[in-house]
């Protein structure tokens, strides 16, 4: 006589739509997505200055997401745009921004900033701030770049958490990296 076999029931999936302003915020979202390998679905969207209600929930539906899906919404920008920064506040989900851009958040991990800084030159101050910025492109991450960020992120981290969010300069991305890590556990 056959044996029944059950189904097991299904644990809902869990999802992190990761929703960013450039190919920059991306490419550090995806370096964190390769180092943590969690057992959930990151999916990261560019949406630029367009980020709306409708355009989440089209991702979220591109994404064939159901009820019995967890996900959770993250929105990572640079703060430097003061109308998309109200708009942010205002959509479900978690606003992660970086004043006056991600660059500010790179350069924590060499070295301590607390004075403001003008966006146009935060290039130039990232570039300087330690050898492995020296020819660093916005939207790209050497090897170099990228072992510098993952060795350096809990010191950055806790410079981060000392300034006055969201005011110029700061930055709480290290708040995503605090939700990764729960995961992680």
């Amino acid at each position: 006589m056959r044996e029944r076999r059950y189904k097991k029931t299904r644990k809902p999936h869990k999802v992190f739509l990761v929703v960013c302003e450039g190919e920059t915020e991306e490419e550090y979202v995806n370096l964190l997505k390769r180092h943590y390998r969690l057992p959930i679905t990151i999916k990261t969207k560019v949406s630029g200055n367009a980020v709306s209600l409708r355009l989440v929930n089209q991702y979220l539906k591109e994404l064939g997401l159901t009820r019995n899906d967890d996900c959770q919404v993250f929105f990572i920008y640079d703060a430097d745009v003061d109308c998309i920064v109200e708009k942010l506040m205002s959509l479900p989900g978690t606003t992660i921004l970086s004043n006056p851009s991600i660059e500010l958040w790179y350069m924590l991990h060499s070295k301590n900033h607390r004075r403001y800084v003008q966006p146009d030159s935060i290039l130039k101050e990232l570039m300087s701030s330690h050898q492995v910025w020296k020819a660093y492109m916005k939207g790209k991450l050497t090897m170099d770049q990228q072992l510098h960020l993952l060795a350096n992120k809990d010191a950055a981290s806790l410079k981060a958490e000392k300034m006055v969010w969201p005011t110029n300069p700061s930055s709480n991305i290290y708040e995503f990296i605090k939700v990764l890590e729960a995961e992680k556990r």
